[in-house]
Order: structure tokens, then C-alpha cells, then sequence
């Protein structure tokens, strides 16, 4: 399997990309952060930002669902144009309230940054990479359970919004493998074009095709958080990004795929002293753990059980 390799989990291969990431990831400071560049928080803006391609703020936003007749949070995450590949971005326009957020998406997904924010964020920016300073570590290969077979169509571009949105993790890969969990092409039986106008049912099959017992990550009692996982065969980093309307996350329960030992947690807004809870195998080959509350990121750091 060329740059990767697959980790026996209950008879499911668990892709692990073991190509080299990145020797520096950055976050460069826009115009309106260069007091940030001289606490050592962000690189200065590069001398040539040409090759840094503008993306939207994330964050959430109310959309109406017309087949319920609710209005329901539509979370805005850049998480799968970072896993379609785009390495090198610029958020240029950060609304009051955005730019911790952006500065977190960033460095969850190991891409170099451009960060503008609103003369409002400054103080609260400043913590929040304070904060990711203290807990940066070498970027890990990214963990998951499904392989995507880009067609670089818009339409596949929303199916991978939504399994990103849905923590169904996956990586983008060239052709079909058979050591995935499950390969995504569009075409194949399971996966007719015709099902692409509707991204919700197409993702709906790829979670059928999969089966929650099988995912990478699993969290309860939230649907504003996007999860993250990175690792190797011998430890794990779980990132947690609230995209709520105040970024304030509430205690949620994760199950991670896999036998971990947790062995540190940092959570962004946390008290000090703020730890996991309920630490637990409930199965073979699965850990649970509940988040303390935090506020735009939470970080875990788990070692593999042999």
C-alpha cells in the first residue's frame, strides 16, 4: 500500500497516512495582527502570499430544513478542502468572533495559514495560540477508516463537506484499496452518480456501508463538533473543534476505534486542572471517554494499549 499502512482493529484496517508531512507548519499573521508577530504567536505575513488560496470564515449558520420545517445548524468547516488536499490558504475576510476559530481549523489540519482577524478577536487570538503553542507536537499521519476516490467534482466536494461534518473520517486516495474499511467511488454499485444531487443520502450510504461500530471516531450529544484523529502504532491525538455559535462546548462522550490509554487532555477555556472522565473499554478493541467543557478546541493524547 503505497504511502500508507493499514492497523488491525476488530478485523477492520484502519488507514494510517505515513507520508511525510510538512517540516514547518505556520499560522502568518494578516495586517491587523502584526502585534501578534511580536509575541512570537504568528509568523510574519509571507513576502509572497500569491500561492495562499483564499477560504471562507468558518463557524455555524441556521439553515432551514424544509422536509422538517425546523431551521437546523449548518456547521461551516474548511476541514474537507484541507482533506482534498489544499495546503496553503488565507482566511482574508474573519468576521468579529471568527479568527479563533479559523486559527484552530488551521492547526488541527496541519495547513499553513494566513489569519486576518477583526480588531475585536486580538486578546482572545492571542490566548487561543498561546494555548496552541503549548500543546503543539510533530504533525501525525491522519487516522481513518474510509477512502475517497476524488473526482474533483463540486458535487463530491459537498459529500466530502458532510462526511467531514458527520466525523466520518476519511482520506482522499487515488484509486480504490482494498485494506479500507470502505472505498467511496462514484459509479460503483453502491455509490450511483445519479445519488450525488443528494449529498445527505450519499453519505447516509457510505455510514450504511461502513457501520458505526467501525468508525474511527464516534461523538455523542453534539452535532457542532468535528473531530480530528492522528496518529501512529503506538499513540493517537484526538482533536475536538467546536464550531457552536459562542464556541462554548458542553462535556461530550467520544469512542475512540481502538484499545488507548489516555494520557493527556487540554482543553482551550478548560479549568485548570480539567481532566477526562469515565475512562473505559466498553468492547474489545474501543475506548470511551468523556470531554471536559471547553471552548473552540479540545486535544487528547492517547497511547496504544498492546
Amino acid at each position: 500500500m503505497k504511502g500508507a499502512v493499514g492497523a488491525f482493529l476488530l478485523g477492520l484496517t484502519v488507514l494510517v497516512d505515513v507520508r511525510q508531512p510538512p517540516a514547518q507548519l505556520r499560522l502568518h499573521a494578516g495586517p491587523a495582527a502584526s502585534g501578534l508577530v511580536s509575541q512570537g504567536l504568528l509568523a510574519a505575513m509571507p513576502a509572497d502570499a500569491s500561492g495562499f488560496q483564499g477560504v471562507p470564515p468558518p463557524g455555524l449558520r441556521s439553515v432551514r430544513n424544509d422536509a422538517q420545517a425546523t431551521i437546523a445548524p449548518w456547521v461551516d468547516s474548511n476541514g474537507w478542502r484541507f482533506q482534498r488536499g489544499l495546503r496553503r490558504v488565507n482566511y482574508e475576510k474573519l468576521p468579529a468572533g471568527a479568527s479563533p476559530l479559523a486559527a484552530a481549523e488551521a492547526f488541527t489540519f496541519g495547513v499553513d495559514a494566513i489569519v486576518n482577524p477583526d480588531a475585536a478577536d486580538l486578546e482572545e487570538l492571542g490566548r487561543l495560540l498561546a494555548f496552541l503553542k503549548t500543546n503543539s507536537r510533530p504533525v501525525m499521519p491522519t487516522i481513518a477508516n474510509i477512502g475517497v476516490v476524488d473526482d474533483g467534482s463540486p458535487e463530491l466536494g459537498e459529500v466530502l463537506n458532510m462526511l467531514t461534518r458527520r466525523n466520518l473520517l476519511y482520506r482522499v486516495v487515488p484509486k480504490g484499496d482494498r485494506s479500507l474499511g470502505v472505498t467511496v467511488e462514484v459509479g460503483m454499485p453502491a455509490f450511483p452518480r445519479d445519488v450525488l444531487t443528494n449529498p445527505s443520502d450519499f453519505v447516509a450510504r457510505v455510514r450504511e456501508a461502513l457501520g458505526d461500530d467501525r468508525r474511527s471516531v464516534r461523538v455523542y450529544g453534539t452535532s457542532t463538533v468535528i473531530a480530528h484523529l492522528t496518529g501512529d502504532d503506538t499513540r493517537a491525538r484526538l482533536h475536538l473543534l467546536s464550531y457552536s455559535r459562542n464556541r462554548s462546548q458542553a462535556s461530550i462522550r467520544v469512542r475512540v476505534l481502538g484499545s488507548y490509554q489516555p494520557t493527556a487532555v487540554a482543553a482551550f477555556g478548560a479549568p485548570a486542572g480539567a481532566a477526562l472522565a469515565d475512562v473505559r473499554q466498553p468492547e474489545a478493541g474501543a475506548t470511551e471517554f468523556s470531554v471536559p467543557a471547553f471552548n473552540t478546541i479540545a486535544i487528547v493524547d492517547l497511547d496504544r494499549m498492546r
